[in-house]
Order: structure tokens, then C-alpha cells, then sequence
């Protein structure tokens, strides 16, 4: 809370919006005192000064993307010192674009106030053909684990997290596994995982197979269309949260891609995806699973937030099962004790 702006103001109060207990013992020249307004041990000081100071700071836009206000993959220590306060407001994502690094990561003892949205990013879809030339394929076509939202650094300690009502922590979803990954003819790619993963790219050879990309911030994963007059097949189409894994209805060379995953929270699954598709693997919503390929040849869903990635299900076709990969975790605590208020939304795990 900031410290009133006038009338009477005493040491207690500038000790307790420091950090300190109220009563214990404090003196001025104290360093979490002095460095409320940026004084240095010594410095002559009047108590006029901490009118209107506060521990806490507020979290600003680094510019807008997709019409959001958004940071992307902070460090805490870039904006508060230890022992300090940082609040996130409503109208901010904090996001990550890479399943390796977390969308916020705590370095030093602090409080987080959440009231907007932390997400990781979401797992790729496992690809169907790791012969293919526009592919940054998965082992054996597994989809891809989803992203870290908040990543305690190890040995940190003092750490609260209140994640408020309306707010959201959310880990990305795990990709949906391939069909398989020979180059058969009826691979196809698995959808990407809530928090935009890319959907895999589906069996056959040629550049007319790729998965649809991952959403922006607040939009739905796209669904890849091959160029006019290029081979190959539409894929599955994005989803809100985790995309839908590809169905393949015929042997016909061109199995598609699966659909990028969205990055709307909650998320909800599109309607009448499932039956437009061959039972392909149904997308993960509001944090729930990917569901695994309905038959022969089909791809696995991409998961919700948080949530694993379905099953590539091949049935009789020579070659490998694909996997679906981990839902990203809320929180990772590196083993760190710490404190976790939860009255908004969290998906993914929180340890």
C-alpha cells in the first residue's frame, strides 16, 4: 500500500511498507527504508520524503501485440529489488514464446501480485514425416512438452505469489503425437498446444503438409492452407486453446498437418470440428487433456492449458506410436518453498 501523500507520517508506517512488522525495531538509516526512496547509507533524509512512496511496483506495457498490452519472458530483478512488490494489472499478458524459458522468472525474494495473465508457451504438435523439408521435427514424432507460465529460480527464498480473481497462471499445453513418423502415406501431424503451438506437420513429401501455426496473444491457432497450385492437404484447423490433431480420411500421399494451438483463456473447443475431420484427436480446452487420434492414421490433440497432448494412434500402419507431450507447469518452485494465493485461475501444475 502506498504511504499517504500528507499529514502525519511515522517511522512504523515507512517500516511496514518496506516489508518490516509492525512494532519491530527500525531505524531510518535502515537499506529496505532508505531504499524506498532511493537514498544511500548516510544521505541527509526528511521524512517529507516518503510521502506518497510505496514497495509496490506496477508492471507497464512493453507495446502492444495482436491488441494486447504484453511483456514477454521477464526477469523480476529487472524491475523491483529484493524484498520489493511487483503487480501485474488486469489488462497485461506476461507470455512466453519458447517452451525452454518461462514467461516470468523469479531471481530474487519478492511478492507477485497477479491480476492479469502469465502463460507459457505451448508444445509442438509431433510431426508425421520427419523427412520433410520445412519440418523442425520432434523424436519419432512425439509432440512437444508445453512451457513453463512462472519459474522460481533455484536457492530463492521469500517468495509469494498471489495470483488474484479474474487473474490467470497458465502452463502451455503438451502437442499432440503424429500418426506416425515413417513417410507413409497417411501420417498425419498432431495439433499444437494451448499457448500457441505450432500443429506438426503431416506424412508425404512436399511443402504442402505443414501444420497450422500458433495463435497470437487472444487469438485462435491458424489452420494451413497449401499455395494454389502446390500438393498437398489443408490442415487441421486451430483451436482456442490446445489445436486438433489432423485426420486422415484416405491414403491419398498428402496427410495433413495438425491445427496451432490458440492462446485464448479459458479456451474453448470449436464446434464442429470433431466431425469435419476422420475422428481426428479432439483439442484440449480449459485446461483439459488432448484426446488421442479416433482411428488409423489420425494425430493426437493438442492439449488446454497445462493439460498433456493426445496420443498419435497409427492401428495397423507399420512404424512408430507418437506420444503426446507434458502440459507446461503453473509454477515451477525449483524445489523453493513458497507461498501461493490463489482466488483467479491456474492451470498446470504448481510445483
Amino acid at each position: 500500500m502506498t504511504l499517504p501523500s500528507s499529514g502525519t507520517l511515522s517511522l512504523n508506517q515507512i517500516h511496514v511498507e518496506a516489508g518490516g512488522s509492525s512494532g519491530s525495531l527500525a531505524s531510518i538509516n535502515d537499506s529496505d527504508i532508505r531504499g524506498l526512496i532511493d537514498k544511500s547509507s548516510g544521505a541527509a533524509m526528511s521524512f517529507s520524503e516518503w510521502y506518497g512512496a510505496s514497495a509496490e511496483t506496477v508492471l507497464t506495457s512493453g507495446g502492444n501485440v495482436n491488441g494486447q498490452a504484453q511483456r514477454q519472458q521477464i526477469t523480476v530483478s529487472s524491475f523491483i529489488s529484493s524484498g520489493g512488490t511487483l503487480r501485474i494489472p488486469s489488462n497485461i499478458w506476461v507470455w512466453s514464446d519458447s517452451t525452454s524459458t518461462a514467461a516470468l522468472i523469479i531471481d530474487i525474494p519478492c511478492t507477485i501480485i497477479n491480476e492479469g495473465k502469465i502463460i507459457g508457451k505451448g508444445g509442438v504438435g509431433g510431426h508425421g514425416n520427419t523427412t520433410i523439408s520445412n519440418s523442425t521435427s520432434n523424436a519419432k514424432g512425439n509432440g512437444g512438452d508445453g512451457g513453463i507460465a512462472i519459474k522460481i529460480n533455484s536457492s530463492v527464498s521469500n517468495v509469494t505469489i498471489t495470483n488474484s480473481s479474474g487473474a490467470y497462471i497458465a502452463g502451455g499445453g503438451g502437442g499432440g503425437g503424429s500418426s506416425g513418423v515413417e513417410p507413409q502415406n497417411t501420417y498425419a501431424g498432431g495439433g499444437g498446444g494451448g499457448g500457441g503451438g505450432n500443429g506438426g506437420d503431416g506424412g508425404g513429401v512436399g511443402t504442402g503438409n505443414t501444420g497450422g501455426s500458433g495463435g497470437a496473444l487472444n487469438a485462435v491457432g491458424d489452420q494451413f492452407t497449401p499455395p494454389q497450385g502446390v500438393a498437398g492437404s489443408t490442415s487441421a484447423i486451430g483451436g482456442e486453446a490446445g489445436g486438433y490433431g489432423m485426420g486422415s480420411g484416405s491414403e491419398d500421399n498428402r496427410s495433413g498437418g495438425g491445427g496451432g494451438g490458440g492462446r485464448i483463456l479459458p479456451g474453448a473447443l470449436i464446434s464442429g470440428a470433431s466431425s469435419f475431420y476422420t475422428e481426428p484427436g479432439i483439442a484440449g480446452n480449459v485446461g483439459s487433456n488432448g484426446a488421442a487420434g479416433g482411428n488409423t492414421g489420425k494425430g493426437g490433440g493438442g492439449g488446454g492449458w497445462g493439460a498433456n497432448g493426445g496420443d498419435g494412434y497409427r492401428g495397423t500402419i507399420t512404424g512408430t506410436d507418437c506420444q503426446g507431450g507434458s502440459g507446461g507447469k503453473a509454477v515451477e518452485d525449483s524445489a523453493n518453498s513458497y507461498t501461493l494465493n490463489n482466488s483467479g485461475t491456474i492451470y498446470g501444475a504448481t510445483t
